[in-house]
């Protein structure tokens, strides 16, 4: 059964040498004494001259409304654990207040999440707080178990399936859960989540998944170990509804900054998706932002809770959350999708300059 788990002066030689001499001498380095004294006193009461100090601009912190922003209508949320080894998962659920039911997202994480839900924990808390139930397939619990990269890759697929799947069942037709509206389903994976919630998606009827409303996929790549065109992701997309709302990003330093993987990840990807129409479709790459300190990074991994930063603020989770809302209520959408300003803004630095901005396409290849 799943378990829920809260500052002497120095003398004067002067002085000395007036000891041996007449009055006139006396006198005179009296004279000279008191002058030395003035100097020294003018001296110790001079400023020492500072340089400026020099603040350096921070990072946007989460907006208080609006999408990725801190307004929680719930709370709390119920953690509860079941399955064992890389057929594991975790449920969320929105709570304080608890709700009869809610949409249901599908948060699938990278390689080397091994145990727990830490990789995407800050995530997680914010989307089921937003008022979703929150899955969490843990899909791996070392390096090569249950696939290897490309290597086997069905056996991740399998594993992540059967998480999705008992983690429903878990909850649905439970009166004291919050029941999921598999009807209002998104999917968010990252990495080679990213790889296994576009196969999941694209197979969603077979499978017995529910229907993919919204689709957000970061820097998807399964590790090149057998080539860099995602030999992992399936050659052919079209079961991916058209309908969806679907957005695929990169980093400017991220899988296709690296050597001979100009074409990977999200390249690779998106001339799949002809099928859908260019309004639900983006493809979209941050930008590494050095203005201010901590800098911001576009290395693989915007999304990992370990860094929660503007990035994830003012992109993932603003991205994220205005796509359900677009996609599930018609609202937010310019914030969702398209090369808008809504869409584009990631946040303003502490001395007032925007964030370099997102950069928004509708085909493929995208570069810095």
């Amino acid at each position: 059964m799943p378990q829920p788990h809260t500052f002497s002066s120095p003398a004067h030689p002067a002085r000395h040498q007036a000891l041996r001499c007449g009055p006139l001498a006396w006198a005179s380095v009296a004279c000279s004494v008191l002058l030395s004294g003035c100097i020294a006193q003018a001296a110790t009461v001079a400023p020492a001259a500072t340089a400026p100090t020099i603040t350096q601009p921070t990072p946007p912190t989460q907006p208080v409304t609006g999408p990725g922003g801190q307004a929680y209508p719930y709370a709390t949320v119920r953690v509860t654990q079941g399955g064992s080894g890389y057929n594991a998962y975790y449920v969320f659920e929105p709570m304080t207040p608890q709700p009869v039911s809610a949409p249901l997202v599908v948060i699938t994480h990278g390689y080397t999440d091994f145990s727990g839900y830490k990789m995407h924990r800050d995530l997680i808390m914010h989307t089921a707080r937003m008022g979703n139930v929150v899955i969490y397939p843990r899909w791996q619990t070392a390096l090569w178990a249950p696939c290897a990269g490309s290597y086997f890759s069905e056996r991740c697929m399998a594993s992540a399936t059967k998480g999705i799947l008992d983690g429903i069942a878990s909850i649905q037709g439970k009166a004291d859960r919050v029941q999921p509206e598999l009807d209002k389903t998104s999917y968010f994976g990252f990495s080679y989540g990213a790889i296994i919630t576009a196969n999941l998606t694209n197979r969603w009827a077979r499978l017995k998944l529910p229907k993919p409303r919204v689709i957000f996929l970061d820097e998807p790549h399964d590790g090149g170990l057998q080539g860099p065109t995602e030999p992992a992701l399936d050659k052919d997309l079209s079961g991916i509804p058209a309908n969806v709302l679907i957005q695929c990003h990169v980093g400017e330093q991220g899988v296709i900054s690296e050597k001979n993987k100009a074409l990977s990840s999200c390249n690779t990807l998106f001339p799949r998706l002809g099928h859908i129409p260019e309004a639900n479709k983006n493809l979209v790459m941050v930008y590494t932002d050095k203005l201010g300190t901590p800098a911001l990074s576009s290395i693989h991994g915007v999304s990992d809770s370990t860094s929660t930063n503007a990035f994830d603020f003012f992109f993932v989770w603003k991205t994220f959350d205005a796509m359900r809302s677009c996609a599930l209520g018609g609202v937010d959408c310019a914030t969702a999708m398209g090369d808008t300003p809504e869409h584009r803004f990631t946040g303003v630095w502490s001395d007032g300059v925007p964030v370099k901005s997102l950069k928004v396409q509708t085909f493929a290849p995208i570069a810095p």
